[in-house]
């Protein structure tokens, strides 16, 4: 007879990864949704505007009336709600926004997510942390990727320099966004619940880029143009409460429940599939596509980055946290020493003797 216990833990990795995959697709999905919304008037900084603002509403009203306690989690580190917020939600968004403005979604997204590697940098140069051969040797061949992707369309002169600048900045946010993550930061201030982090996050980034666009600082233009999306014109309002509601609001929710399902480094590779959704999805919606040695250089560099979270793995016969301790049970009690949201290069990518390696911050 099976037990029944046994039969429910052993779907719990394949339903992680199905929440993980869920989150990946929904995050991918933001960038061919927004470029909609531009090319039919939209500022980059209205777009950004609805997206963080609605989803924000999304996230917040359910927490008030299920987990109200929740947002005092935020009141225990204050500056990182702040840094997170400006740096790791609105600059972010904004600069990937105005990225896709210029650039087609899947190159402007590649150039941003290779701002990962800035985080081994930090860590090495600032923290002095070394990172192991395999994490260094992922780096190099994700720049080398990096390289085919801007050069493979038809030369440089094919990538608009202002949409190649924005998205460099947005790389800058995204690592920011992990540094922010990180143990060392939250030991200075107090760990913060991540669903309140993302909630407080969105709320704050909101305000930021309204205010700016109050002052004149960023245009705020918006349009009742239907955007065109698959040869299919679609309602502006449908197509913000996509944006809102899949994009960010189910996104990371649904990236918060894959982490705990599955640990920081399992979830981390799942969320990798975000580059290929986004892919598919500029494809299908934009008519947007890829060139051969793009295509090429983007796997060159999704493979670099994956050396750069397999460099991160505990080692065999190490002290480290095995397998097991990603179960449920080991990551809901910890919870609440979780500050990352969804990490994509897994929690530790560097050689730290005498500390143990865990799922949690």
């Amino acid at each position: 007879m099976s037990n029944p216990s046994l039969s429910g833990s052993a779907r719990k990795p394949a339903y992680g990864v199905l929440v993980a995959v869920t989150s990946a697709v929904c995050f991918g999905t933001s960038g061919p949704l927004a470029k909609g919304l531009i090319d039919s008037g939209w500022s980059s900084a209205a777009v950004t505007a609805v997206r963080l603002g609605l989803g924000s509403l999304l996230l917040v009203i359910p927490l008030i009336l299920l987990r109200r306690r929740l947002f005092r989690e935020l009141a225990k580190s204050p500056l990182l709600v702040i840094a997170y917020g400006v740096l790791g939600v609105a600059v972010v968004q904004l600069s990937f926004f105005n990225a896709v403005r210029y650039l087609d979604v899947p190159v402007a997204l590649l150039i941003e997510y290779s701002g990962l590697i800035l985080v081994v940098a930090y860590d090495w140069l600032i923290r002095g942390r070394k990172p192991t051969i395999l994490t260094i040797f992922g780096c190099v061949i994700a720049l080398t990727g990096l390289v085919v992707v801007i050069l493979g369309g038809s030369g440089i002169g094919d990538i608009d320099p202002v949409g190649l600048v924005w998205a460099i900045v947005a790389g800058v946010g995204l690592a920011s966004y992990f540094i922010l993550a990180t143990e060392d930061f939250s030991r200075t201030g107090g760990s913060v619940d991540p669903l309140a982090l993302a909630a407080g996050g969105l709320l704050l980034g909101t305000i930021m880029i309204a205010v700016a666009g109050a002052v004149g600082l960023l245009p705020m233009s918006m349009s009742t143009d239907s955007p065109v999306l698959a040869d299919t014109t679609v309602p502006w309002w449908l197509v913000t409460l996509a944006i809102a509601g899949i994009s960010t609001s189910l996104a990371y929710v649904t990236g918060v429940t894959a982490v705990r399902l599955l640990g920081a480094t399992p979830a981390s590779f799942v969320a990798l599939i975000e580059v290929v959704a986004s892919a598919v999805a500029s494809w299908w919606l934009l008519g947007q596509t890829m060139a051969a040695a793009q295509l090429v250089g983007a796997a060159v560099l999704l493979a670099g980055l994956v050396a750069v979270n397999l460099g991160g793995r505990p080692r065999a016969g190490s002290d480290e946290s095995s397998p097991q301790d990603l179960s449920v049970d080991h990551i809901e009690g910890s919870r609440d020493d979780a500050v990352c949201v969804d990490p994509v290069i897994g929690v530790d990518v560097f050689e730290r003797p005498g500390l143990a390696k865990t799922t949690d911050p």
